[in-house]
């Protein structure tokens, strides 16, 4: 990657943390990023272990 290249990354990330301060910067906003992050890991929790049953049935010896 070129030097332009890696300016052009380091701006945009620039950016994304910079509006992340500013929404994060009020409490109802906090608010509403905690439950949103809440109701993600649930959903991945679940995904994991519909995954890990899948994968469980998959590996069982068959008769």
């Amino acid at each position: 990657m070129s030097k332009k290249g890696k300016g052009l990354l380091a701006l945009i990330a620039g950016v994304a943390a910079g509006a992340t301060a500013i929404f994060l910067s009020k409490e109802e906003n906090r608010t509403k990023a905690a439950k949103a992050v809440k109701k993600a890991k649930t959903t991945v929790e679940k995904a994991v272990e519909t995954a890990q049953k899948k994968v469980a049935v998959k590996k069982a010896p068959k008769k």
